[in-house]
Protein backbone atom coordinates (compact mmCIF):
# COMPACT_ATOMS: atom_id res chain seq x y z
CA UNK A 1 0.00 0.00 0.00
CA UNK A 2 2.83 2.38 0.88
CA UNK A 3 4.55 1.57 -2.41
CA UNK A 4 1.43 2.49 -4.43
CA UNK A 5 1.07 5.73 -2.45
CA UNK A 6 4.70 6.63 -3.15
CA UNK A 7 4.19 5.99 -6.86
CA UNK A 8 1.14 8.24 -6.90
CA UNK A 9 3.04 10.98 -5.10
CA UNK A 10 5.94 10.65 -7.52
CA UNK A 11 3.56 10.75 -10.51
CA UNK A 12 1.78 13.81 -9.10
CA UNK A 13 5.11 15.49 -8.44
CA UNK A 14 6.27 14.82 -12.00
CA UNK A 15 2.99 16.18 -13.43
CA UNK A 16 3.21 19.36 -11.37
CA UNK A 17 6.89 19.83 -12.22
CA UNK A 18 6.23 19.27 -15.92
CA UNK A 19 3.39 21.80 -15.90
CA UNK A 20 5.41 24.34 -13.90
CA UNK A 21 8.37 23.88 -16.21
CA UNK A 22 6.21 24.18 -19.32
CA UNK A 23 4.50 27.31 -17.97
CA UNK A 24 7.84 28.84 -17.08
CA UNK A 25 9.24 28.12 -20.55
CA UNK A 26 6.15 29.57 -22.23
CA UNK A 27 6.19 32.71 -20.11
CA UNK A 28 9.91 33.34 -20.53
CA UNK A 29 9.66 32.46 -24.22
CA UNK A 30 6.81 34.93 -24.75
CA UNK A 31 8.64 37.66 -22.85
CA UNK A 32 11.80 36.95 -24.84
CA UNK A 33 9.81 37.05 -28.11
CA UNK A 34 8.27 40.41 -27.22
CA UNK A 35 11.72 41.74 -26.34
CA UNK A 36 13.06 40.56 -29.70
CA UNK A 37 10.16 42.26 -31.53
CA UNK A 38 10.89 45.48 -29.68
CA UNK A 39 14.58 45.19 -30.56
CA UNK A 40 13.67 44.68 -34.23
CA UNK A 41 11.67 47.93 -34.23
CA UNK A 42 14.51 49.77 -32.52
CA UNK A 43 16.90 48.38 -35.13
CA UNK A 44 15.39 50.59 -37.84
CA UNK A 45 15.92 53.71 -35.76
CA UNK A 46 19.40 52.58 -34.80
CA UNK A 47 20.33 51.87 -38.43
CA UNK A 48 19.28 55.38 -39.44
CA UNK A 49 21.27 56.91 -36.60
CA UNK A 50 24.29 54.84 -37.62
CA UNK A 51 23.98 55.93 -41.26
CA UNK A 52 23.78 59.58 -40.24
CA UNK A 53 26.89 59.26 -38.10
CA UNK A 54 28.80 57.52 -40.92
CA UNK A 55 27.72 60.03 -43.58
CA UNK A 56 28.66 62.93 -41.36
CA UNK A 57 32.05 61.36 -40.62
CA UNK A 58 32.70 60.88 -44.38
CA UNK A 59 31.84 64.52 -45.17
CA UNK A 60 34.16 65.79 -42.51
CA UNK A 61 36.89 63.36 -43.60
CA UNK A 62 37.46 65.44 -46.77
CA UNK A 63 38.23 68.57 -44.77
CA UNK A 64 40.16 67.45 -41.74
CA UNK A 65 43.48 65.83 -41.12
CA UNK A 66 44.04 62.13 -40.53
CA UNK A 67 44.36 62.43 -36.77
CA UNK A 68 40.99 64.21 -36.60
CA UNK A 69 39.40 61.38 -38.59
CA UNK A 70 40.80 58.88 -36.09
CA UNK A 71 39.32 60.92 -33.23
CA UNK A 72 35.97 61.04 -35.01
CA UNK A 73 35.97 57.27 -35.47
CA UNK A 74 36.80 56.84 -31.82
CA UNK A 75 33.90 59.11 -30.88
CA UNK A 76 31.61 57.16 -33.20
CA UNK A 77 32.59 53.89 -31.54
CA UNK A 78 31.86 55.39 -28.13
CA UNK A 79 28.45 56.61 -29.36
CA UNK A 80 27.62 53.14 -30.67
CA UNK A 81 28.64 51.59 -27.38
CA UNK A 82 26.42 54.00 -25.48
CA UNK A 83 23.53 53.21 -27.80
CA UNK A 84 24.09 49.49 -27.32
CA UNK A 85 24.16 49.84 -23.54
CA UNK A 86 21.03 51.97 -23.52
CA UNK A 87 19.02 49.60 -25.69
CA UNK A 88 20.27 46.52 -23.83
CA UNK A 89 19.35 48.11 -20.50
CA UNK A 90 15.86 49.00 -21.75
CA UNK A 91 15.35 45.52 -23.21
CA UNK A 92 16.34 43.80 -19.97
CA UNK A 93 14.10 46.18 -18.06
CA UNK A 94 11.14 45.24 -20.25
CA UNK A 95 11.86 41.55 -19.80
CA UNK A 96 12.10 41.93 -16.03
CA UNK A 97 8.82 43.86 -15.98
CA UNK A 98 7.16 40.88 -17.69
CA UNK A 99 8.42 38.62 -14.91
CA UNK A 100 7.26 41.01 -12.18
CA UNK A 101 3.76 41.12 -13.67
CA UNK A 102 3.48 37.35 -13.40
CA UNK A 103 1.96 37.99 -9.96
CA UNK A 104 -1.20 39.11 -11.75
CA UNK A 105 -1.76 35.59 -13.13
CA UNK A 106 -4.17 33.17 -11.45
CA UNK A 107 -1.54 30.41 -11.48
CA UNK A 108 1.20 32.59 -9.99
CA UNK A 109 1.59 30.38 -6.91
CA UNK A 110 2.09 27.33 -9.13
CA UNK A 111 4.67 29.17 -11.21
CA UNK A 112 6.53 30.40 -8.14
CA UNK A 113 6.38 26.97 -6.50
CA UNK A 114 7.77 25.34 -9.65
CA UNK A 115 10.65 27.83 -9.80
CA UNK A 116 11.44 27.21 -6.13
CA UNK A 117 11.26 23.44 -6.70
CA UNK A 118 13.88 23.67 -9.44
CA UNK A 119 16.18 25.48 -7.03
CA UNK A 120 15.54 22.85 -4.34
CA UNK A 121 16.36 20.01 -6.75
CA UNK A 122 19.63 21.71 -7.71
CA UNK A 123 20.62 21.42 -4.03
CA UNK A 124 19.27 17.89 -3.66
CA UNK A 125 22.29 16.67 -1.72
CA UNK A 126 21.31 18.99 1.17
CA UNK A 127 18.55 17.75 3.48
CA UNK A 128 17.64 21.05 5.14
CA UNK A 129 17.13 24.17 3.03
CA UNK A 130 16.03 27.73 3.68
CA UNK A 131 13.50 29.56 1.51
CA UNK A 132 13.44 33.34 1.22
CA UNK A 133 10.86 35.35 -0.71
CA UNK A 134 10.41 38.98 -1.63
CA UNK A 135 8.45 41.15 0.80
CA UNK A 136 5.48 41.27 -1.56
CA UNK A 137 5.31 37.45 -1.75
CA UNK A 138 5.65 36.74 1.99
CA UNK A 139 1.95 35.94 2.26
CA UNK A 140 2.41 33.05 -0.16
CA UNK A 141 5.04 31.33 1.99
CA UNK A 142 2.71 28.71 3.51
CA UNK A 143 1.28 27.69 0.13
CA UNK A 144 4.73 27.49 -1.45
CA UNK A 145 6.29 25.44 1.35
CA UNK A 146 3.28 23.11 1.26
CA UNK A 147 3.74 22.70 -2.48
CA UNK A 148 7.44 22.01 -2.04
CA UNK A 149 6.68 19.25 0.49
CA UNK A 150 4.66 17.51 -2.23
CA UNK A 151 7.18 18.10 -4.99
CA UNK A 152 10.29 17.37 -2.93
CA UNK A 153 9.23 15.38 0.16
CA UNK A 154 12.82 14.30 0.81
CA UNK A 155 13.90 17.92 1.42
CA UNK A 156 13.15 19.82 4.61
CA UNK A 157 12.44 23.34 3.37
CA UNK A 158 12.23 25.94 6.13
CA UNK A 159 10.80 29.38 5.42
CA UNK A 160 13.05 32.26 6.45
CA UNK A 161 10.82 35.22 7.44
CA UNK A 162 13.49 37.77 6.55
CA UNK A 163 12.44 39.23 3.17
CA UNK A 164 14.92 38.86 0.34
CA UNK A 165 15.87 42.06 -1.50
CA UNK A 166 14.34 40.86 -4.77
CA UNK A 167 11.37 41.76 -6.97
CA UNK A 168 10.04 38.21 -7.14
CA UNK A 169 11.06 34.59 -7.42
CA UNK A 170 12.98 33.04 -4.54
CA UNK A 171 16.31 32.31 -2.90
CA UNK A 172 17.02 28.75 -1.75
CA UNK A 173 20.08 28.12 0.42
CA UNK A 174 21.57 25.35 2.51
CA UNK A 175 21.08 25.55 6.27
CA UNK A 176 24.70 26.64 6.78
CA UNK A 177 24.40 29.30 4.06
CA UNK A 178 27.38 28.00 2.11
CA UNK A 179 25.40 27.34 -1.04
CA UNK A 180 22.56 29.37 -2.48
CA UNK A 181 20.52 29.26 -5.66
CA UNK A 182 19.07 32.59 -6.72
CA UNK A 183 15.93 32.04 -8.77
CA UNK A 184 14.71 35.62 -8.53
CA UNK A 185 13.63 37.87 -11.39
CA UNK A 186 16.83 39.90 -11.34
CA UNK A 187 18.99 36.77 -11.62
CA UNK A 188 16.85 35.27 -14.40
CA UNK A 189 17.03 38.58 -16.28
CA UNK A 190 20.80 38.67 -15.89
CA UNK A 191 21.04 35.13 -17.27
CA UNK A 192 19.64 36.26 -20.64
CA UNK A 193 21.70 39.47 -20.76
CA UNK A 194 24.54 37.82 -22.69
CA UNK A 195 22.12 36.31 -25.22
CA UNK A 196 20.47 39.69 -25.83
CA UNK A 197 23.86 41.39 -26.15
CA UNK A 198 24.92 38.85 -28.79
CA UNK A 199 21.77 39.63 -30.79
CA UNK A 200 22.28 43.37 -30.44
CA UNK A 201 25.96 43.54 -31.48
CA UNK A 202 25.38 42.68 -35.19
CA UNK A 203 22.90 45.56 -35.41
CA UNK A 204 25.53 48.19 -34.59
Amino acid sequence: MKEVSSEKIAALRDMILDKAGEDKRKIIGQAYKETEEWLAKENGKLEQEKNNVIQDARRRADDIRRRQIIAAERDKAADMLRLQNRILTEALGRFQDKLVHLRERDDYIDILTGICAEAVFSLKEARTLKLRLSAVNMKLADDITAGLKKLAPEADVIFDPEPAQILGGCWISTADGRRQVNSDWQSITQEIADALAERLLPLL
